[in-house]
């Protein structure tokens, strides 16, 4: 989105939430607008300190488009510092099909790893909610055909995942390169946004349960939430 190179990287990243080697980093190269192949696809090391981050995606950053996160980039001012779009994903139809994120609160080393990786790479010209975004792989992996999404975009070369945190990374990357071809939506509010795949990424039984979570839901207590999902 904001380098005119023919080549272009794209960033995902799956903020830990232990001191175990579980933050996955995917690093998706492009070439004449078509994915090809991965530059680089691990776990980091047995923190989730934002410094640590840096150091590693630092090298990628001057051709990186777009960088995706599954992390609590922003935190909510009310019960369990949940923000607007995590009490909507929180209510009967997502809590069902176990989809429901967690209070910020029970995360507080995820939640200012994330803060502080969003004030880090301003720095470097990434933007909250323009080309530094967040996401929720959970939520992702139940919405969609994983495999549509990937013939969709065209990816290929080594797409192996021995982790869960390695596949959370590798959607995020995925979605980092969908943002820069506007196919991704939004959903919240100014104290945090989520982002998703276009509903034509979206499996048909989600497309139908999502927008009656939608409709059903209470006009006073999300009368600010804000979506172009259904656009």
């Amino acid at each position: 989105m904001k380098k005119n190179n023919q080549e272009k990287i794209f960033i995902g990243i799956d903020l830990g939430g232990k001191k175990k080697a579980t933050t996955g980093l995917c690093i998706l190269e492009t070439k004449q607008g078509k994915p090809q192949f991965f530059l680089e696809y691990c776990r980091l090391c047995k923190d989730i300190k934002a410094t640590e981050i840096l150091k590693t995606i630092k090298p990628y950053l001057e051709k990186t488009e777009v960088i995706a996160i599954d992390g609590l980039l922003t935190i909510g001012k009310g019960k369990g510092l949940m923000r607007l779009y995590e009490k909507f994903l929180s209510t009967k139809i997502f809590r069902k099909e176990r989809v429901n994120p967690l209070p910020p609160a029970l995360l507080p080393k995820l939640s200012l790893a994330g803060r502080e990786l969003v004030e880090k790479l301003k720095k470097y010209g990434f933007v909250l909610d323009k080309n530094l975004i967040e996401t929720f792989p959970t939520l992702i992996k139940k919405l969609t055909e994983y495999s549509n999404i990937l013939e969709s975009v065209g990816i290929t070369g080594n797409l192996s995942c021995q982790t869960e945190n390695q596949k959370s990374a590798l959607i995020c990357a995925i979605l980092s390169y969908l943002h820069s071809q506007f196919k991704t939506r939004y959903l919240g509010y100014k104290d945090g946004f989520l982002f998703l795949p276009e509903m034509s990424f979206w499996k048909k039984e989600w497309r139908q349960k999502f927008y009656q979570a939608w409709v059903s839901k209470d006009k006073l207590k999300y009368r600010y939430l804000i979506t172009n999902i259904f656009k």
